[in-house]
């Protein structure tokens, strides 16, 4: 495949290592011609008859490196960048599945991503493994475009801190207009085809309108498609992972905190919570010790033993410490609930009986509030007596008897409602409480006065007989 092919193909890719690969292309066509024989010799490093190990065996994790520019199959970009192989990837995948002696893979990426040609179907052959044993995705370094596409297949996910870069979720081609160039060499190209779209995007002419729109539709396509993987492999639905899938790359926890990392954990640790026990370490040597002999025999696994039972006495301390907290909670909520009603009920004023047990019953009102609502309650139905009363007292004009009676009872309720009043003002000072609250206590200490001034808001019978 000519360098060219590979550079206009669809790449799922972080932007800076694109770059790269273009100035690559771009010193090609300077003049500064690459030895590809060379370049093809080196390369076979990578593909000889004496290949290195797929994975290394830690702990009973099988660790398989996803390393540098990922193309399909073994390339001389695997020679420039560092990079790997998907096919070998999967390969190696598939013979730590059906090890024995491995109890969980481990997928050691460090990549900025690569051709979306062949990502997909390595993401799936990793997705479709899921239950059959522990599929864990790790970085220390960059994690980003098919490197995650890749890395989303896995049961968990996680990064060694806040430097890792993961993310860069979306897809990119590119058109190389080098008809100035082949100007320049004196060479002029014409391309016979057949079909509308076969060659519409030549290298070899400018970029058409309708030769953008067919490879944006190409790029659109792919990128719907990656961001439903997303959306399946993270288990959320495709509109959340459009908020992460928008080509930004995430630092550290930021990735975590939108949902494309489970956690940060060290290289170390996965490989001892994720492999095989301390125990079953010892049964597979065949060995029966005290913890003395583990100590001084086996020093490794004796850290390991120790490990796991921190491991484990943590997570049983947790879950105590979560059940005491929820009862010692609910406790506490009942307590402060029983403690609101109480509030709520002290702003009683006679005649609101019905608007206090609703407030009581609402699960939210507080005591302060309460009185206010009692106040305006109150405030509200003095306002609506006095109502009564003007109209009631319209129907007696031009009545000397009726206008006298009607002076007298108005002055016998000032000075009901003066004396009233006066005691709440009182206990307003003297207690520094609400005006609702005080209505309250005054009501309860004095209910003749109390009835004496509600009696004094009610219109008189004659009056309504008149």
């Amino acid at each position: 495949m000519k360098l060219l092919d590979i550079l206009t193909s669809c790449w799922a890719i972080c932007p800076e290592k694109l770059a790269e690969i273009r100035n690559i292309y771009k010193t090609h066509l300077r003049g500064d011609r690459i030895d590809w024989k060379v370049m093809k010799a080196q390369t076979l490093i990578f593909s000889g008859e004496k290949p290195e190990e797929p994975y290394q065996v830690m702990n009973g994790v099988a660790v398989i490196p996803i390393k540098g520019v990922l193309t399909k199959g073994m390339s001389f970009f695997s020679f420039l960048f560092g990079g790997s192989s998907m096919k070998q990837i999967g390969a190696a995948f598939d013979a730590a599945l059906n090890d024995p002696l491995v109890k969980a893979i481990l997928l050691d990426i460090d990549s900025p991503g690569g051709t979306v040609d062949g990502t997909d179907e390595l993401a799936e052959q990793i997705y479709q493994a899921r239950g059959e044993k522990p599929i864990i995705a790790y970085s220390d370094g960059t994690m980003t475009s098919a490197a995650y596409w890749i890395a989303s297949a896995a049961d968990d996910i996680y990064i060694s801190g806040d430097t890792v870069m993961t993310g860069s979720i979306g897809v990119v081609a590119t058109h190389v207009d080098q008809s100035r160039y082949d100007e320049a060499m004196g060479e002029k190209w014409t391309e016979i085809t057949a079909g509308r779209y076969k060659r519409i995007a030549s290298s070899h002419k400018p970029l058409t309108g309708e030769g953008a729109l067919y490879i944006q539709d190409q790029v659109d396509y792919l990128y719907s498609a990656f961001v439903n993987v997303i959306a399946r492999n993270r288990g959320v639905e495709p509109q959340e992972a459009l908020a992460m899938a928008d080509g930004k790359v995430f630092i550290g926890k930021q990735a975590i905190e939108v949902g494309l990392v489970d956690g940060v954990e060290a290289f170390s640790d996965l490989i001892n919570s994720t492999g095989v026990t301390a125990q079953e370490q010892l049964s597979a040597k065949g060995e029966d010790m005290d913890i003395n002999e583990l100590k001084t025999k086996h020093p490794e696994v004796f850290a390991q033993a120790l490990a796991e039972g921190k491991a484990a006495g943590m997570a049983e301390g947790m879950t105590a410490g979560k059940a005491e907290g929820i009862t010692e909670g609910k406790a506490l909520g009942a307590e402060a609930e029983r403690k609101r009603i109480a509030d709520v009920r002290a702003q009683l004023i006679p005649g609101h009986e019905a608007l206090i047990d609703e407030l009581a019953s609402d699960g939210k009102t507080t005591g302060p509030e309460a009185a206010m609502r009692i106040v305006a309650a109150e405030k509200a139905l003095q306002k609506s007596k006095l109502s009564d009363m003007k109209k009631d007292g319209d129907l007696g004009v031009g009545n000397p008897s009726a206008e006298a009676a009607a002076a007298a009872e108005a002055a016998a309720k000032a000075a009901k409602d003066k004396d009233f009043m006066a005691e709440v003002e009182k206990v307003i000072n003297e207690k520094k409480v609400g005006r609702g609250t005080a209505v309250s206590i005054v009501a309860k200490e004095q209910p003749e006065l109390h009835e004496a001034w509600l009696a004094s808001l009610k219109p008189r019978k004659e009056d309504n007989n008149a």
